[in-house]
């Protein structure tokens, strides 16, 4: 190793130490003689690097020193490279520019065998996909870092509407969203706002009571132990299913057991009264029902159709491209796709199937009209799940269907399937009959979805038919547990 190389670990090693450690530790952990690291941190000193410390007390590097440019390696260029054209292309303006900033810099001072990675990468960030915002993130970023209130005018899931004072304290830039954690002083607690359903944001000039570190401490904890802290973060583990376990008791809260998983999510439960039920109840009730499921899925209608049936499950959260295609999933699923349900011993894929399984299978909980009535039922449930979902991919897709196209394809155009659906629903409360059923649950999650994300226009019969599901004690109830899981979701591994 060369002294120039040795030199700069020092550095690198005295930067990862906020308190003083020993020269003993020093020379142990860049394995190097005790009277080496004496030396070497005399030369650094001797250079102007800001070492507090003296042998048998240990050494500490003063805040805010940098060494001029050393060297850096190939992949340490292309990861520096990497990391600002992702700013450059996904943040604000503000930080955009200073990320080509700090790029030009770099490269003014790198050695001519490396400055040209900086611009030669193989490496490039893609545009990606962010909602558009009606608030500026720079002057987001500003509050954070002056630890200021600001008010807002928020619209939450439901498309409800509120005005509140909050502490934000954390700026998340994920994938396809951005969200800002605070103290909301309407709530009274630690909320997760989405940027894009912030309508307004004013500074209001006035610091909040507490330190920023604080408020993001006491938040960490409040997400619970699986979204870790910068300081806890840990090698990424092979993906795998989730081991998580759900025990419930005589209206005993729900606990998880010992669990390694990418998202954990305990699930609250209503406890059902095995003393009531006849004893082939009892049997199903004894087959765990586990739902494999991602936030960002049609699991939630499965969710739904959980939390109306009442029965005990557990949730298996996996990863797109990781864990939903692991040979373990696979065996389950060869689709690699979810929601899937394993039943005791049964396997069902496919939402619709499965809402149609499960109301089967407990009968009791009247999911299901009589069989001598499941006419429309069988027709609305399998009608949103084949020509509705297949007309609304390809017109997402931007696909346009010729005459013998429509001809040739089941589900026909969207137009007369949208028309088909609304008169459907016109007038209705319920899509198959006087009760309430899982085809209900289906079709009605589409419907809110579409019209929630501007897929399906809001039709007047479908905003009556969907305002009459959309309160269900359940559906809130699982509507609570996706925006936590979403939230989690988002946050974890910070």
């Amino acid at each position: 190793m060369s002294r120039t190389t040795r030199l700069f670990d020092l550095m690198q090693v005295l930067r990862r130490h906020r308190k003083p450690v020993s020269g003993k530790n020093l020379a142990q952990e860049l394995g190097v003689s005790l009277r080496t690291l004496y030396r070497d941190i005399a030369d650094l000193k001797a250079i102007g690097a800001h070492i507090d410390g003296e042998p048998g007390l240990g050494y500490v590097l003063s805040p805010g020193f940098m060494l001029p440019p050393l060297m850096f390696s190939a992949e340490e260029v292309e990861a520096l490279a990497l990391g600002l054209k992702w700013v450059e292309r996904r943040a604000d303006h503000e930080l955009a520019s200073a990320a080509t900033d700090v790029l030009a810099k770099v490269g003014a001072v790198l050695p001519p065998e490396l400055s040209y990675k900086l611009e030669d990468s193989s490496l490039i960030v893609g545009s990606g996909f962010v909602r558009p915002l009606s608030v500026e993130l720079t002057q987001l970023r500003r509050a954070i870092r002056e630890e200021c209130k600001i008010s807002i005018r928020y619209r939450d899931r439901s498309g409800s509407h509120s005005a509140r004072t909050i502490w934000p304290f954390a700026l998340g830039y994920f994938e396809s969203m951005r969200m800002l954690a605070a103290w909301c002083e309407l709530r009274q607690d630690y909320r997760q706002f989405r940027l894009d359903r912030i309508e307004s944001a004013t500074l209001l000039g006035e610091h909040y009571p507490r330190r920023r570190h604080d408020l993001r401490k006491e938040w960490l904890a409040s997400l619970g132990p699986e979204v870790r802290s910068s300081a806890d973060l840990l090698p990424e583990q092979p993906s795998r299913l989730s081991s998580e376990k759900l025990v419930t008791e005589n209206k005993a809260s729900v606990a998880p057991i010992a669990r390694k998983t990418l998202l954990p999510q305990s699930v609250s439960i209503r406890d059902y009264d095995l003393s009531v039920v006849n004893n082939n109840m009892e049997k199903r009730m004894e087959q765990e029902i586990i739902l494999y499921t991602h936030p960002y899925s049609r699991g939630g209608i499965v969710l739904w159709m959980l939390e109306e049936l009442g029965v005990p499950y557990r949730l298996e959260y996996l990863e797109y491209g990781q864990s939903m295609k692991g040979q373990e999933y696979l065996a389950i699923n060869p689709m690699g796709k979810v929601p899937a349900i394993r039943h005791g011993d049964v396997i069902v894929t496919e939402a619709a199937a499965i809402c149609a399984y499960l109301a089967d299978q407990f009968p009791e909980a009247g999911l299901a009209p009589a069989l001598n009535l499941r006419a429309d039922y069988y027709r609305w449930l399998f009608f949103a799940a084949g020509p509705f979902e297949a007309a609304a991919g390809l017109s997402l897709c931007k696909v346009e269907l010729n005459p013998e196209q429509e001809m040739q394809l089941g589900c026909g155009r969207l137009d007369t399937v949208v028309d088909t659906l609304a008169g459907a629903v016109r007038g209705r409360q319920y899509i198959a009959g006087d009760r309430f059923s899982a085809a209900d649950i289906y079709v009605g999650s589409h419907i809110g979805w579409g019209m929630q994300f501007g897929t399906l226009e809001k039709r007047p019969e479908f905003v009556g038919y969907w305002d009459g599901l959309k309160n269900r004690p359940a559906h809130l109830r699982t509507e609570q547990m996706i925006e936590k899981a979403l939230t989690k979701h988002a946050w974890a591994g910070i």
